[in-house]
Order: C-alpha cells, then sequence, then structure tokens
C-alpha cells in the first residue's frame, strides 16, 4: 500500500483518491453514529433519572398518605382493643388505599414480622425483612431491594417508616419493571433511527463510488492517451531531435512540459553540434599531450637516476672522514689520556654516524638482498651499549645494562643494527640529564623481548610517532627518519613493538620471535 506513496502514476493517484474517499466516509459515519450514540446514551441516563426521582417521590406519597390514615384512625379508635382497633383499621386501609396504579403496593408488618396488610403477595426473605425492620424509623426512609416476582427478582424501591404507638413497619413500593420497558422502547428508536443512518450513508457511499469510478475512467483515458503520445514523441525526439507537436495536447500541465522539452531538444542539438567539433580536435590534443608526458617522464627519470648517484656519493663521502676521525680518536685515546673536548666531539661524530646508518639503509633496502645469519645478541648489544657510552657520557647521561647471557637470535645484522641504534639514540637525545638510562635484553615465554628504557618528558602522541618525518619535539633536531626506520624493520621481521610513556619514563619494548633456530 504505501507504494502509492513512493511511486507515482496516474492510476496510483486515482486509486489513491478512491481510497482516501471510502476513508472519508467510513469516518463520517464513524462520527454521525458516534454522536447518536453518545445522544441516545444521555437519553437514556435522563430518562432512568427521571423515572427513579418520579416512584421515590410516589413511595413517599403513599407511604405518608397510608401514615396519615392510619394514625387518624388510631386516634378515633384508640380506646378499642388492640386487635378490634387494628381490623378497623386494616378494614378502612384497604377500602381507601385500593386504588393504586400496577405495580404499587404498600404494606403493614406488626413487632413479630407478621404481615398486618398488604395490598398484593409479596415474597420477602429474611434479610429483606430484616433490613426493613432496621431502616425503620420515624422519620421514614427509602430503600432498594430486588424482591421475587414470577420466579424472577424485581428490583423495587420502597420507604419505610415506623408507627410506634402500634408498634407497627408500615411502608409502600413500586417495581421497577416498567422502566425497562421504557427503556427498551428508547433502544429501539434508536436502533431504527441508527438503521436509517446506515442505509443512508451506504446510498450516499454508493453514489460517490459510483460516481469516482467514473471520474477515474474518464480522466484516466484522457490522461494516458497524451502521456503515450508524449513518451512516443520524446523517444523518437531523442534520435532526431524533432521539436513535439504542441496542439496535440490538451491538458494545459502537459503543454508546459512539452515546451520545456522542446527546449531541452533544441539545447541538445546545439550540444551534439559543438561536441561533433571537440571530438575532431581531441585526438590531436591527446596525442600533443601524450608527447609532453613522455618527455616529462623521461626528464622525472633522469632526475630521479642522478639523484640516486648523488645520494650515493654524498653517502660514501660521508662514511670515509667520519671514519678517520673515529680511528684517530681511538688512537689519540691510547697515546694520550682522555680528553673531556675530544669526548664530545666523539659523541658528535656518532651522532653522525647514525644519521649516516639511516639514510644508508634507505638506500640500501630495496636494491639489496637480505641475508639473515645466526646472531649472538648478547655480544651484539654489549657492543652498541659500549659504542653509545661515550655519547651518554658527553649528554651528561650514563647507560646501565640488564643484557642475559647467551641470546641467539636470526636477524638481517644491518637491520638489528639500525633497530638498536636509534632506540639508543633517541633515549640519550631525549633524555633528562644526570639520568640513567636502562637496556634489557630477556627471554620471555616464547619472545625475545629487547627495551630500552630513559627518564624524560612524556611522549604526547605514541600513535604518530613512527610516521616518517614526525618529531616530538622539533628543538632537539633531527630528521624524523629513526623510529620510521625501526617501524618498517618490524613489520618486515613480525616484530611486536609496546611503547610506555608518562611524565615519569618512556619505555620502548620490542618482541622478536624465538624461532627453532634459535634454541639449536
Amino acid at each position: 500500500m504505501f507504494k502509492i506513496f513512493k511511486e507515482y502514476s496516474v492510476k496510483r493517484i486515482n486509486i489513491t483518491a478512491i481510497l482516501f474517499a471510502g476513508i472519508f466516509v467510513a469516518l463520517s459515519a464513524f462520527v454521525v453514529i458516534f454522536n447518536e450514540y453518545r445522544g441516545y446514551k444521555k437519553e437514556i441516563a435522563a430518562v432512568e433519572k427521571s423515572y427513579l426521582q418520579n416512584q421515590k417521590k410516589r413511595v413517599v406519597e403513599q407511604t405518608s398518605r397510608l401514615y396519615r390514615l392510619i394514625k387518624y384512625r388510631y386516634d378515633n379508635f384508640k380506646d378499642y382493643e388492640q386487635s378490634m382497633l387494628s381490623h378497623h383499621i386494616v378494614e378502612e386501609v384497604s377500602i381507601v388505599l385500593d386504588d393504586f396504579n400496577t405495580g404499587d403496593y404498600i404494606f403493614i408488618y406488626d413487632k413479630n414480622r407478621k404481615i398486618v396488610y398488604k395490598s398484593r403477595e409479596l415474597k420477602y426473605d429474611d434479610s429483606a425483612l430484616d433490613l426493613l425492620f432496621e431502616k425503620a424509623e420515624e422519620a421514614g426512609v427509602l430503600l432498594t431491594l430486588k424482591i421475587e416476582k414470577d420466579d424472577s427478582f424485581v428490583e423495587n424501591i420502597l420507604f419505610v417508616r415506623e408507627f410506634k404507638e402500634l408498634g407497627w413497619v408500615i411502608g409502600s413500593g413500586v417495581c421497577l419493571y416498567q422502566k425497562d420497558k421504557a427503556l427498551a422502547q428508547i433502544t429501539q428508536e434508536h436502533q431504527n433511527q441508527i438503521s436509517g443512518f446506515i442505509l443512508k450513508i451506504v446510498t450516499l457511499t454508493l453514489f460517490l463510488y459510483l460516481a469516482t469510478i467514473f471520474q477515474y475512467r474518464y480522466v484516466t483515458d484522457k490522461l494516458s492517451k497524451e502521456i503515450r503520445f508524449i513518451a512516443k514523441s520524446l523517444k523518437n525526439a531523442s534520435k532526431s531531435y524533432t521539436p513535439i507537436d504542441r496542439n496535440r495536447i490538451k491538458f494545459k500541465e502537459f503543454r508546459q512540459i512539452i515546451s520545456q522539452a522542446n527546449y531541452m531538444l533544441l539545447e541538445l542539438k546545439e550540444k551534439e553540434s559543438a561536441l561533433g567539433e571537440l571530438n575532431l580536435n581531441l585526438e590531436n590534443l591527446v596525442e600533443d599531450k601524450t608527447k609532453e608526458l613522455k618527455k616529462s617522464i623521461a626528464y622525472t627519470n633522469e632526475l630521479l637516476e642522478y639523484q640516486d648517484i648523488f645520494l650515493k656519493n654524498a653517502i660514501h663521502e660521508i662514511n670515509t672522514p667520519l671514519s678517520i676521525i673515529l680511528i684517530n680518536i681511538d688512537l689519540y685515546n691510547l697515546k694520550f689520556e682522555r680528553n673531556p673536548y675530544l669526548i664530545k666531539i666523539e659523541a658528535a661524530v656518532k651522532v653522525l654516524e647514525n644519521i649516516y646508518g639511516d639514510l644508508s639503509f634507505i638506500v640500501k633496502k630495496d636494491r639489496e638482498v637480505r641475508r639473515v645469519d645466526m646472531i649472538n645478541f648478547t655480544d651484539f648489544l654489549n657492543d652498541r651499549v659500549e659504542y653509545f657510552a661515550d655519547v651518554a657520557t658527553g649528554n651528561r647521561l650514563k647507560i646501565k645494562s640488564e643484557i642475559q647471557n647467551d641470546v641467539m637470535i636470526m636477524f638481517n645484522e644491518f637491520e638489528l643494527q639500525r633497530l638498536c641504534d636509534n632506540n639508543i639514540s633517541n633515549a640519550i637525545k631525549y633524555s633528562h640529564i644526570n639520568r640513567n638510562i636502562l637496556i634489557k635484553l630477556y627471554n620471555s615465554d616464547e619472545s625475545i623481548v629487547f627495551e630500552v628504557q630513559n627518564y624524560g618528558e612524556k611522549i604526547n602522541d605514541i600513535n604518530n610517532i613512527f610516521q616518517r618525518y614526525y618529531r616530538e619535539d622539533s628543538a632537539r633536531g633531527g630528521f624524523g627518519l629513526g623510529l620510521n626506520i625501526v617501524k618498517d624493520i618490524c613489520d618486515t621481521n613480525s616484530i611486536h613493538v609496546e611503547v610506555e610513556s608518562d611524565e615519569l619514563r618512556t619505555v620502548f619494548r620490542y618482541y622478536f620471535k624465538q624461532q627453532k633456530e634459535d634454541l639449536s
């Protein structure tokens, strides 16, 4: 059903109109019937209320009349014996009050609950009599009881009061079965009225439905005919760009559509002509651009080749003086006492050598075949710690190590050196002065753990420190390549990395997988 509101068509719109017309008629019928039902309920309530008030008034008047009559006779015959007095009163009551309406009755009970007089046969059970004697008082009281009549129980309204001089309970009552008849008559009249409303509504609905069907057929035929013509004309116009004849269209709205369609056809025809001219020149333009692109690619490749040659030569040229400086420093230290100024020079040269190692790794990593050997990680790391000892001393730091003995690993030696050197170098660079740097190497479960710990500033962005050219503190210098090279090596060798950093310390932890060869 909800597709009617998503996909528009003449047929769907007409069906929707019929549907809503039916809903409208149904709602209108419901409102009329509901209002009539409310009126019926109010009328029933009013009739019932009026009926009950009238009956209550009647029983009160009848009981009062009975009381006055008994009182009058009692005053005249009070010197008689009580049995004789009762006999005279009952005779008078039966004569004077024998003109009651159907359903009305009176009764007199003595103090022993025996019937003194009753205008018709009454069937009170013990609980009803108890209530009569309990509620009876000189002023009188209204009661509602269900009394047996014709093998059924009928609701009765009674007014009872006490005649103390004789110890009698007197009263008058009326059966309410007449109320049910009156209400039944009103209900029947209401049902007849509702039936009349329903008949009228059904007739009106049928008329509206037939009128809607006629309108639907007529309008649908007209719209469908013009829509088919427009669709066919647009199909032909898409091939030849022939304008559509507006004189064939009767509906004003469709004429506006045709005008816009003819305008678009004219625009398309002009665009096609311009596109044809553009296509004539496009091949020549593409050929010229292709030649320029080839020249640009050749020039770029030539620049990259020159750049590669330059980097190789520059790295080679840098290595030679660095090696000479370090050798001469070692010779000086062997011949003379260690010079504090020379220690700083040696530390700076070793930093340069570490940078040279990073550049050399970048140049060679994709050009040389990786070779994996069995390496004594313990001896290798001790050598690297000793190498960086002078660099740490020059920065007023000290390196401490906890390196487990005889730790073996299958690895590429050049890559292992870059991983260790960059971590130790960074620990020195970012450590507070006069603090210790701790280097650890140990076996843990199925891993070999290499750990570098220093005391410095907290790393704010752990997720980005392995990105190329990223530097946590630009004032410290560097190119932002070291940790990126470490990350590349870890990814290549499936090394798991953990970084912990807070205001107190920073720890880089690397988990190398142990291999079978490591255990041999």
